[in-house]
């Protein structure tokens, strides 16, 4: 099969596109002929050697890519939701060795989901990471309702403009950080209101809000703590490990405080799963016109390096796509 892969890390030049092995099909397993896949920052980390999960990644070549939409070839002795033929889309686990950017692929039926007619398999692809990390982290770990406050920093990217939505789904409140030229598209997503983070001090704008959702790494529990209400919750995607002792101590605090039911501000870490049964949550809500996927590059499988460089500048509005059949 055809796929894009690498033998040493480094950057976009080491990608390669050629023909590699089959993959091969688990007792769990489902072989997706795979029709687009997306390209998470999670994929450029890899190939630099700086992805944290690197070393749960056995196989040589490595074929990055987790996130895949497409139609089932095969499906191994213990499947039992999915057949040959289905419509599918899902996201390879870290132990599933990443594997996306091919135009074949195995993955535990558990991570999938049933693709509708009415989303387009390019649409499909750039769900998983993204969508389920802003789900993962708006409903799971923060766990928010109707009326709560919530500000959402990179919000015009592939997990901000997810977040965003699901947020308005849901009856929040939404103060959007993102560049000026990307306010109108983040209000039309649902924003209430957008703070420019090139030309407005952040820190000073937000206040009052019971959630901050850090899609991009750059702040901290300490850097937003004022920004938020008595109880609230700083969530990142990207832990800022050179200050582990904020992080140990927001998680001691915060035990101690549910104890004594003090309500008071905490940190946490969304660390995305693969959870098929979100993703037929989050696919219905797109197949109602409730949720979109925006995709802002769409590149031929073969020149993932270009993808590559477009998303390692964090100016991506919304998702990047590699069509590979």
């Amino acid at each position: 099969m055809k796929a894009v892969y690498f033998k040493k890390y480094g950057g976009p030049e080491v990608l390669q596109c050629g023909e590699r092995p089959e993959p091969k099909v688990g007792r769990h397993d489902v072989l997706i002929e795979v029709h687009a896949a997306a390209v998470n920052p999670r994929d450029w980390l890899l190939r630099e050697g700086r992805y944290f999960a690197r070393h749960l990644i056995r196989s040589r070549p490595i074929i990055p890519g987790s996130d895949v939409s497409g139609t089932v070839l095969a499906i191994g002795s213990d499947v039992t939701k999915f057949q040959p033929g289905d419509a599918v889309f899902g996201m390879q686990s870290i132990l599933g060795n990443m594997g996306g950017y091919a135009e074949r692929i195995a993955i535990n039926e558990e991570c999938l989901a049933r693709k509708p007619s009415s989303v387009s398999h390019i649409g499909a692809a750039a769900i998983p990471v993204a969508c389920l990390t802003a789900w993962q982290a708006l409903y799971d770990l923060a766990k928010i309702t109707s009326g709560a406050r919530v500000a959402i920093i990179g919000a015009s990217g592939g997990v901000g403009h997810y977040a965003v939505q699901f947020a308005r789904h849901t009856g929040a409140h939404i103060t959007a950080v993102c560049s000026g030229k990307n306010a109108d598209f983040v209000r039309d997503l649902g924003a209430h209101s957008v703070v420019d983070y090139t030309t407005d001090d952040i820190h000073a704008e937000i206040t009052g809000v019971d959630v901050v959702f850090d899609t991009i790494g750059r702040e901290s529990l300490s850097t937003c703590a004022h920004m938020m209400n008595p109880g609230g919750i700083y969530i990142t995607t990207v832990p800022n490990l050179s200050n582990a002792r904020e992080w140990v101590q927001s998680a001691v605090s915060a035990q101690i405080n549910e104890r004594r039911n003090v309500a008071t501000t905490r940190g946490a870490i969304v660390l995305v799963k693969p959870r098929g049964d979100q993703l037929a949550e989050i696919i219905e809500l797109m197949d109602a016109g409730m949720v979109r996927s925006s995709v802002d590059g769409l590149y031929p499988l073969c020149d993932a390096a270009e993808a590559h460089r477009q998303s390692r500048t964090f100016r991506t509005r919304g998702k990047i796509v590699l069509q590979v059949k």
